[in-house]
């Protein structure tokens, strides 16, 4: 009697489960054709003269605002390592892609930069921090899994005053809608 009981148990649990799990479908399906919650971002190797060793990594989460505009905050570090010197950056802040056509991206994006610079030669080491304001724009495959690619300005670079060489930055990721 109670192997009967039981069977009964599992028979109306699986049915329950069954029928949510459909639902579940149903809902999902009846969704609009694009997802609003984005993550994603990149990952570099770097290898150069005089030993020159760098990584970098720069995730990010955005959410689709309305069809053509998706806002976010990123997260990002660096490091660099030759015979003459160490460094660690790590950077962060948020950006705003408008998509004038489903392929093509128009972006602005603020990042905080703060770190360490350390001349592996004499010891002495020190500190830094900078802004910057990237405006420019780029490309995308289309699909739940995008690839983006393009090209930004910092709009308050100083040659005299960054810890950059170039205002100009080439990007690229992958991005995944959830």
């Amino acid at each position: 009697m109670k192997f009967l009981n039981m069977k009964r148990i599992i028979f109306t649990l699986s049915f329950i489960l069954m029928t949510v799990s459909i639902q579940a479908q149903v809902a999902v399906s009846s969704q609009s054709n694009y997802n609003k919650l984005r993550v994603g971002g990149g990952i570099g190797l770097n290898f150069g003269s005089n030993s020159y060793f760098g990584f970098n990594i720069s995730p990010f989460v955005g959410y689709a605002l309305a069809p053509q505009l998706e806002a976010g905050l990123t997260a990002g570090y660096q490091y660099g390592k030759s015979d003459y010197q160490k460094s660690n950056l790590f950077s962060g802040g948020p950006y705003v892609n408008y998509y004038a056509f489903p392929s093509l991206f128009i972006r602005g994006h603020y990042e905080y930069y703060t770190g360490d610079l350390e001349y592996r030669n004499t010891g002495n080491s020190f500190s830094f921090d900078e802004s910057a304001l990237w405006i420019g724009g780029g490309y995308q495959s289309t699909g739940s899994v995008r690839f983006q690619t393009g090209i930004m300005y910092n709009v308050l670079y100083n040659e005299d005053d960054s810890i950059f060489s170039s205002g100009i930055r080439p990007f690229g990721g992958v991005v995944v809608s959830l």
